[in-house]
């Protein structure tokens, strides 16, 4: 009995040893595959880890490039409202340039011009006026005044003579009417003729006439000149306004 119970001793003995082997091989066999997952897990833990660096830099490279591209298109944006303003600018100097060149254009319109006929022998036959024809005409058109005035002169009626002229023409005048130079300083002008050489017509109330004129020089010749008068017409009237020989 005592050596059965050895026997079986030994055999629970051999078999609690082959299960601790078969035991500590299935752990070893477990801790190897438990090891080699772990490194699988870094490793991929690890890729994870790479990727994501490598998107965040791609993101931050993206950023950039965004960010450059918006700086680029906001210089862009700068630069074409600059030039916006530089064109608007450039627009309005030159609409104000040629509003000042229509204005210019209109003043100079506006100027008497050059008369086609200057030459007294050019003057038509109607226009030539000798001064034994001379009488009262009135004073309902610019040539009209002419006669009438040289007429007035030549025959000493102040009223006549006065009456054409317009008021800026008489303020000038007067000085001469205070001193007594009419009629006798202005009846002593020895005329021979007038001829009118050209009609300019600057308005509606406004004429401009080349008129020639002889008189006698101190040598006893007549001598003529030619001036440019401005007519406007006043009340139905055509008035001397401005003329060359107008005293000062």
């Amino acid at each position: 009995m005592t050596r059965l119970k050895l026997i079986l001793s030994v055999a629970l003995a051999a078999g609690l040893v082959v299960a601790a082997i078969m035991q500590y091989e299935s752990f070893s066999k477990l801790r190897t595959e438990n090891e080699s997952l772990r490194r699988q897990l870094d490793e991929l833990s690890t890729a994870r880890a790479a990727q994501r660096d490598t998107a965040a830099s791609a993101n931050d490279a993206s950023a950039r490039d965004q960010l450059s591209e918006l700086l680029k298109l906001r210089a862009e944006v700068t630069q074409l409202r600059s030039q916006s303003n530089q064109i608007a600018s450039l627009r309005e100097r030159n609409e104000k340039l040629q509003a000042s060149e229509k204005e210019k254009e209109a003043i100079w319109a506006a100027q008497p011009k050059p008369a086609a006929i200057k030459s007294p022998e050019d003057a038509l036959p109607q226009d030539i006026h000798p001064k034994a024809s001379w009488a009262f005409r009135g004073y309902g058109t610019p040539d009209a005044t002419v006669e009438s005035v040289s007429w007035a002169m030549l025959n000493g009626d102040k009223a006549a003579f006065l009456a054409g002229f317009s008021p800026e023409m008489l303020a000038k005048l007067q000085p001469l009417m205070e001193e007594g130079a009419f009629p006798r300083e202005m009846s002593k002008i020895d005329t021979g003729e007038f001829r009118i050489l050209d009609r300019q017509t600057l308005s509606d109330d406004v004429m401009v006439l080349t008129v020639y004129a002889t008189r006698k020089d101190s040598s006893g010749n007549y001598v003529g000149k030619s001036e440019d008068t401005t007519f406007k017409r006043i009340d139905g009237a055509w008035k001397v306004a401005d003329s060359a020989n107008a005293p000062q």
